[in-house]
Order: structure tokens, then C-alpha cells, then sequence
């Protein structure tokens, strides 16, 4: 777990990629938000034509989601989902440098009282959320509220990961890396609050199989395991992005009754079942590029080809 982003890596050729892409993100950060907007329009389009391995992955991922939509419906997902992809270049550049005044004018949070009423006696608690579009720029929203720490998937460049780190760090308590999750389970045990999105797929040695939008998914076994290991509360939070408002809106609801209780499966079920509920409502802000559903049952063939 750190509380301090660490050295900072040296302005040597060996970094000068990861500099670059760093200087990006900070003047992308200064950029006026409805400009911003109105680029990632074009720049969707420009992705998804340029991503074509994860293209065929989204596509696949959204005909086997969706099978009752027809084709033409679901094309329109796929462009709204790069879409969403390109604006979470700016988003993220907005959530890691951008003041806090500017911060509050693009959005707000929904259902702080949920969180004080899972923290109640001293609980920690786990905001379960998924790989939506908005996450990080979410994430900060909260953190405006109070203090977070977030649970992370560590970058191969030392300087982004750097420069992600001191930019969470700026407005979060703690970063964790997926690594090294008994920095997590510390802080839950002492009535912190951690957020945590676990719907990706990690093999089937950490996960149980479980429904997701109709399809038995390998569903990491951690968000059970935090919660069975420190008692702490499991609360849903959601970010969603209004287009027509130019509005984010992080959305927290009530904490998961009975949780866990005494069959794992069953109770990742629930996390899935409320994951593919917000989805739905805004399905164009998910992560469909992601291999959501590479691990099979035994005896099932392989999902993409």
C-alpha cells in the first residue's frame, strides 16, 4: 500500500516515452471540458478504426451481451463504446490535474448516506464498481467527499505509474496494487474505505463461476474474500456519464445485506446481477474491450476467436 508516490523516475532517454506521454496528459488536463468533448467525437471513430484487435473483441463481447438487439443497435454500441474510450483519455487527464473547483462543476455524487450507514460502528468499506468508462474521473469526484484509496492495476511505463500514483495520491488516502492486497485488507480492518473493481478476468485459480449477462464468467473470488476476512460492508458505486447534461454522476447504493454468506458463488452472483443492472443503463460506457469472458468452463469452446 502506498501513501506516497515514491521517487521520481529520471529525465533520461530510457524515460523520455513515458515523460512525453505524461506532458500529454497534463496539458490534455488544461483543456476546456466542452472542448474536449466535442474531440472525442472524432476521435472514437479514429480508435475504433485504429484498435482493431479490440474492436473484434468489443464486438464479440456485445453480440454475445446483447443478442436480442439487432445489428444495426448494436453497431451504434460499438461506436458509442469508443467514444466512450476517447473520452477517457480526457477524463483521466481532468481527474489527475485539474483543480477541485473544476472538478465539482462537471459533476456530483448521489447516496453518501449509504456510506455512512455501512460505516456505522466502525466498519470499513469495499465500493464495488465496475470498468466503466468514468471510473477515474468518478473516483475523484468521491475522494472530494472522502478520503478513498483505490485498488489498482500496476502500469508497465515507471514514469506513468509514477506520475498515476502522485496524481491519485493528490486527492486519495492510499494506492494499492492488485499485488499486494493485505494492504487492502489492513486498511478495511481499521474502517477505511477502499474501491475496487474486480470484474475482469484473471484465470480460473482466483475465481468462481458465476452468471454475467446470461454467461458463466470467471468472477474473482477477492471482493468475497475482503469482506469474509475483515467484516467490512460492501457498498455498489457507479459512476455514469450524462451526454446531454455534459455531467458526471457517481451513483452509490445501499450496502449488500448478508454479506458474504456462506456460498460464494451465490453471492458473486448478486455483485454480477447489480454490475450488468447499471450496465444496461448506460451500455455504451462499459469496458467491452476487455476479454471480459476469455476463461471457459470446462468442456466449453473459447469465447473469441
Amino acid at each position: 500500500m502506498l501513501t506516497e508516490p515514491g521517487p521520481r523516475p529520471p529525465f533520461t532517454p530510457r524515460y523520455w516515452a513515458g515523460w512525453l506521454g505524461v506532458g500529454v496528459l497534463w496539458l490534455l488536463g488544461k483543456t476546456p471540458q466542452r472542448l474536449g468533448l466535442a474531440v472525442a467525437v472524432p476521435m472514437g471513430a479514429v480508435l475504433r478504426g485504429a484498435m482493431q484487435n479490440r474492436r473484434r473483441i468489443a464486438q464479440r463481447n456485445i453480440e454475445r451481451c446483447f443478442p436480442e438487439l439487432p445489428s444495426a443497435v448494436r453497431d451504434a454500441l460499438l461506436r458509442s463504446c469508443f467514444r466512450s474510450l476517447a473520452r477517457v483519455v480526457f477524463e483521466t487527464a481532468w481527474a489527475w490535474s485539474a483543480s477541485a473547483h473544476r472538478i465539482r462543476r462537471m459533476g456530483h455524487v448521489e447516496g453518501m448516506e449509504h456510506i455512512a450507514a455501512a460505516r456505522q460502528g466502525g466498519r470499513g468499506v469495499l465500493l464495488v464498481t465496475a470498468h466503466i468508462s468514468c471510473l477515474e474521473i468518478g473516483a475523484r469526484l468521491l475522494a472530494m467527499e472522502l478520503p478513498i484509496a483505490a485498488i489498482y492495476r500496476p502500469l508497465r511505463s515507471p514514469v506513468l505509474e509514477w506520475y498515476q500514483n502522485r496524481s491519485r495520491l493528490a486527492y486519495g488516502e492510499a494506492v494499492i496494487s492488485k499485488r499486494e492486497m493485505r494492504g487492502a485488507l489492513r486498511l478495511l480492518r481499521r474502517g477505511g474505505l477502499v474501491w475496487y473493481a474486480p470484474d475482469q478476468d484473471f484465470g480460473r485459480e482466483h475465481s468462481v463461476f458465476a452468471p454475467f449477462f446470461g454467461i458463466q464468467t470467471a468472477t474473482l473470488l477477492a471482493t468475497y474474500r475482503l469482506a469474509q476476512l475483515t467484516d467490512c460492508a460492501v457498498v455498489p458505486m457507479f459512476p455514469v456519464y450524462d451526454e446531454r447534461k455534459r455531467h458526471y454522476i457517481v451513483r452509490i447504493l445501499p450496502a449488500l445485506d448478508s454479506f458474504p454468506g456462506p456460498d460464494a458463488r451465490a453471492d458473486l452472483a448478486r455483485v454480477n446481477a447489480i454490475m450488468e443492472a447499471h450496465i444496461r443503463s448506460a451500455p455504451g460506457q462499459y469496458w467491452w474491450i476487455h476479454r471480459r469472458f476469455k476463461t471457459r468452463p470446462a468442456g466449453e469452446p473459447p469465447f473469441y476467436f
